[in-house]
């Protein structure tokens, strides 16, 4: 991925298939789309014109929404009327540059966050995979809520409503009503475009990726993003993969059911709240948008990588029922959630996508040598002045150094008997490791 820095004026046991997938699919993000047509997400930077910069190589449209005619923008366009263009930046210098230089770069991802707000909601089922979300991509949204109907947990904090439950669209609703409201009461997020994304405790996030998608996009509208299916004649997204909601399309449903009685009269079925949710969006006039790149490939996934990657049999409704079915390809570098049943891929592919840095490069400042407070000739004639009391040093070799020290100091057996009398232990170990060592020089030398 990528990175837009923003200079300012004013991703074993755990199936070995995985881990080679993963991999591959970073090189692709982070080599293959280094050539100039995909977004900053980890490097690039704004200069201290009036105009801020952000990279040359977004010199293509993005290719999302370009039939939604409630979008008329891309992002490229949008960043331009936002006073920003972005310009390439080397992961060599971002990481390894000079300290002062780089804290005045900010990662496109950063800058984005500084615009898009996201509120993350994951509906709980095990408490492992909530505090591996909370350890991992849960720390890169704006605001994180949980919600369950029957854990408790000290370390994550799972809300539950004091009402008698009658389904998981009930829930869904209360969620909604709890999100809008504690926005309304914190007085967040004034001046920002305002997201919710909605997932299972098996999904993993890109908040990043998120903001960049909807960037471009009017949120006081009606949007409702994911892996759209038609089931029984609706069309909805899958909760299988997360679906996103804008503030208008928030809105919309809380003034639509505003009360807990109407949450739980208007969902009856358990396992069916994704369904319910685009029914009632849909009677607003709210409908899935196509949420693929301009390659066809997809964005909301409800498979882990590693089966997308490595193909899968397709005959399920996620696939024979999806209103924009993906391409043949996998998967989108633009992609926004992806499905994870264990911790450890979690932490793994959070580990790849976020701590793992792909250089291209000659690697010019970060295979600069550690420094040094002194070199070993300072080193020493400190030693010569402090412990010898020579202070003139000046006109003494190290080779005459070295015979100052062996003339002056103990050799090795009397230094040994001297410091480790009291540790016979100790004492046997050196002296039986030194007198080997001596043997090993005396015969290397006669042979």
């Amino acid at each position: 991925m990528w990175t837009i820095s923003v200079r300012s004026k004013a991703k074993s046991g755990f199936l070995t298939g995985f881990v080679l997938g993963a991999t591959l699919a970073l090189l692709v993000a982070k080599i293959g789309y280094f050539t100039g047509a995909r977004s900053c997400e980890k490097n690039c930077a704004v200069s201290p014109e009036n105009k801020h910069r952000i990279a040359k190589h977004l010199t293509k449209s993005v290719g999302l929404f370009e039939d939604d005619s409630t979008n008329k923008l891309s992002y490229q366009e949008w960043l331009k009327n936002q006073n920003v263009e972005t310009f390439r930046l080397d992961m060599d210098y971002r990481v390894y540059g000079p300290e002062k230089s780089r804290d005045l770069l900010q990662a496109e991802s950063e800058w984005l966050k500084s615009k898009v707000h996201v509120t993350c909601v994951v509906f709980v089922e095990r408490l492992k995979l909530a505090r591996t979300i909370k350890s991992t991509w849960g720390k890169r949204c704006d605001k994180l809520h949980y919600f369950g109907h029957t854990l408790s947990d000290a370390e994550v904090p799972v809300i539950k409503f004091p009402v008698n439950l009658t389904s998981t669209w009930q829930l869904l609703c209360e969620a909604m009503n709890y999100v809008w409201n504690s926005a309304k009461s914190e007085k967040i997020n004034q001046g920002k475009s305002q997201w919710v994304i909605f997932v299972k405790d098996d999904t993993m996030v890109i908040p990043e990726n998120l903001r960049f998608m909807v960037a471009p996009l009017d949120d006081s509208k009606g949007h409702y993003l994911g892996h759209a299916v038609v089931l029984w004649g609706q069309v909805y997204n899958i909760a299988q993969a997360g679906y996103a909601l804008s503030r208008g399309a928030l809105q919309n449903m809380v003034d639509m059911f505003n009360t807990s009685e109407k949450c739980a009269s208007s969902g009856k079925y358990w396992k069916k709240e994704d369904y319910y949710l685009g029914k009632h969006l849909s009677s607003l006039g709210i409908y899935p948008t196509d949420t693929r790149d301009e390659y066809l490939r997809g964005t909301f996934h409800g498979y882990s990588l590693q089966t997308l990657l490595w193909g899968v049999a397709r005959p399920g409704s996620y696939w024979t029922r999806a209103l924009y079915p993906p391409g043949p390809e996998c998967c989108s570098p633009k992609s926004i959630t992806f499905g994870i049943g264990e911790s450890d891929k979690m932490y793994t592919l959070n580990y790849l996508l976020y701590h793992l840095h792909v250089y291209v490069g000659p690697g010019i400042y970060g295979n600069k040598p550690a420094p040094t407070s002194k070199t070993e000739e300072e080193i020493w004639r400190s030693v010569l002045r402090d412990e010898f009391n020579i202070t003139e040093t000046g006109d003494i070799s190290s080779e005459r150094y070295y015979n100052i020290w062996k003339e002056r100091c103990s050799e090795p057996e009397q230094f040994i008997m001297k410091n480790y009398k009291n540790m016979p232990d100790v004492l046997d170990s050196l002296l039986t490791a030194y007198e080997s060592g001596k043997h090993m020089t005396e015969k290397n030398l006669l042979n």
